[in-house]
């Protein structure tokens, strides 16, 4: 199993910088509850309390102390403030990491979750030794899509009523990139 520690320094480009949550970050997850898929699919609470964002920000920071994986603020470098999440999990499978993501409804159409996902995948792949970065992802969301085969992850099938939600159950898209070595 290959460890997990943040990187040091965060990983940031021009407009974004990864780096670990912090109790600060409260605007973000009240963001992220106004969009019915994000707490749909993830642990962001349903509806917002400080309480609720303080417990959700605390399951990020024990991903990484229970060797679950790792979890990352997306900070805009222009706003100053985080946006989003991508998130590594770590699969059975020895190096193999899955990826989630999300970018809150007001900061969309400006490239955060590609330069997110190529940040963390780059690192994933080249500088902590993954093998293979995977997404699974629903067929109809195209921005998700797009990200994904942006930074060159590939489709490699479908994964019939696989993902399964509250009240529903969804296919998946498999994607993945993987070590060029």
């Amino acid at each position: 199993m290959i460890p997990l520690s943040y990187p040091q320094p965060d990983l940031r480009d021009d407009a974004l910088r990864l780096r670990c949550w912090s109790l600060d970050d409260l605007g973000c997850i009240r963001d992220a509850t106004t969009d019915p898929r994000i707490p749909e699919g993830t642990t962001v609470p349903a509806e917002y309390s400080d309480s609720a964002g303080r417990a959700f920000i605390e399951r990020q920071w024990s991903r990484l102390d229970s060797g679950e994986g790792i979890s990352l603020a997306i900070e805009s470098t222009q706003l100053s403030r985080a946006v989003g999440l991508v998130v590594l999990m770590l699969r059975p499978q020895a190096g193999v990491a899955g990826l989630g993501y999300w970018i809150v409804p007001p900061a969309r159409r400006h490239g955060y979750a590609t330069r997110a996902i190529r940040m963390v995948s780059n690192w994933a792949l080249a500088e902590i030794g993954m093998e293979r970065v995977e997404a699974w992802v629903e067929p109809d969301n195209v921005a998700s899509l797009r990200a994904l085969e942006a930074v060159g992850f590939a489709v490699e099938g479908r994964l019939r009523s696989f993902l399964a939600f509250p009240t529903r159950r969804a296919d998946a898209l498999v994607l993945s990139r993987i070590a060029t070595r």
